[in-house]
């Protein structure tokens, strides 16, 4: 069972990423992918570790972009569930967005806000 809360207790080393405002985070491009983004210019390997379409978590690159901006793009129809990002080795969840989860194995990650394809005409999320 996972709990969730809006203040998430510190994680493992530190949680300031250096993640400047500007840039949302996490957007949608103009075909329906999911982009994923990161300031940490001092970086030398990002990764997304993330659940996706109810399975298993699967770690993923990122591409350095300008500025130091690391990016990702999901394709459409890749449900992201739960994430965090790896910064050189180190758990970071996303400064951005407001609710975390700690599952069972004790683990924090955060809560892949939904887009408009993920809610039905309803607004509830296809995916809870």
């Amino acid at each position: 069972m996972l709990s969730a809360w809006t203040d998430p207790p510190p994680m493992d080393g530190p949680r300031d990423t250096g993640a400047a405002g500007g840039n949302p985070m996490i957007r949608t491009d103009a075909q329906g992918g999911r982009i994923l983004s990161i300031h940490a210019p001092n970086a030398e390997l990002v990764e997304l570790t993330a659940n996706f379409n109810g399975h298993r978590e699967r770690t993923l690159a990122m591409r350095r972009g300008a500025d130091g901006e690391w990016v990702i793009r999901l394709h459409p129809g890749l449900i992201c569930d739960v994430y965090r990002f790896r910064i050189n080795g180190r758990f970071v969840l996303d400064p951005d967005q407001p609710v975390a989860l700690r599952g069972l194995d004790g683990i924090e990650r955060t809560i892949c806000p939904p887009t408009s394809e993920d809610l039905g005409s309803s607004g509830i999320s296809k995916t809870a």
